[in-house]
């Protein structure tokens, strides 16, 4: 997958900054792939301008900088719903979302957000796929019935939200805290400071980036493999 590729360069390094981050600078330098006004943008942070950045438009009623502006950086967690107090839809109620406005608070909309936007496939270019999973982030997060998001998950009956959903519910609690780990949302800071409605309007485009690393468990049970393995070839030889 062509965003897998993208995000694991320096991945690592990226991934102790951001547990340290808590204000910078965004500057977007491009929109390398266009989705119905979203999409995929190159950017850096000016704390390390060195590394480029692949983020992602989580937000439809706003439009993105490219001059560079001052952000908050949240990295969501799912048992602590104040981890996303400083975005834009963090204070939102559940029911001033137009999205299941009965059991899903904004933190989990953030990490199921972030795992739609690994489900990114560019590798031919933008598809209707793509459209629609663009769709289903910003159903995900919008306040505003009026919205009308031309891919066809505006109404929570695509597939990609079903996925999601479907994903979230199987996913062990060891797994989601490893991939909240690689998520950083960057929004405003004057949306922090923002009471509602006007927080969802404030500022610039609300931005995330995702990477991703193997769990410990999985680079152990690797670990095993390859000493068995190792330890079969010595056997043979012998």
């Amino acid at each position: 997958m062509k965003w897998l590729s993208k995000v694991a360069v320096g991945g690592v390094l990226w991934l102790s900054f951001s547990a340290l981050a808590f204000g910078d600078t965004l500057t977007i330098t491009s929109q390398t792939q266009s989705v119905e006004d979203g999409g995929q943008f190159a950017a850096f942070l000016s704390s390390n301008p060195s590394q480029q950045l692949y983020v992602y438009c989580v937000d439809f009623q706003n439009y993105a900088s490219f001059s560079g502006y001052a952000v908050n950086i949240s990295v969501p967690n799912v048992n602590n719903a104040s981890s996303v107090v400083n975005t834009r839809y963090g204070t939102t109620p559940t029911s001033d979302f137009t999205f299941d406005t009965n059991s899903l608070p904004a933190v989990q909309r953030y990490v199921l957000a972030a795992w739609l936007v690994t489900q990114y496939n560019f590798t031919s270019g933008v598809t209707t796929a793509d459209d629609q999973i663009q769709d289903a982030i910003w159903t995900l997060l919008n306040t505003g019935s009026t919205a009308n998001f031309p891919g066809g998950d505006a109404a929570g009956t695509g597939n990609y939200l079903t996925a999601a959903l479907n994903w979230y519910g199987a996913e062990t609690s060891s797994a989601l805290s490893q991939f909240e780990g690689g998520i950083q949302i960057f929004t405003s800071t004057n949306v922090a400071s923002t009471g509602l409605p006007a927080r969802w309007t404030t500022g610039y485009q609300e931005m995330i980036t995702v990477t991703t690393t193997p769990e410990p468990a999985t680079l152990t049970m690797l670990g095993i493999g390859f000493l068995a393995f190792g330890c079969l070839r010595k056997r043979v030889k012998a």
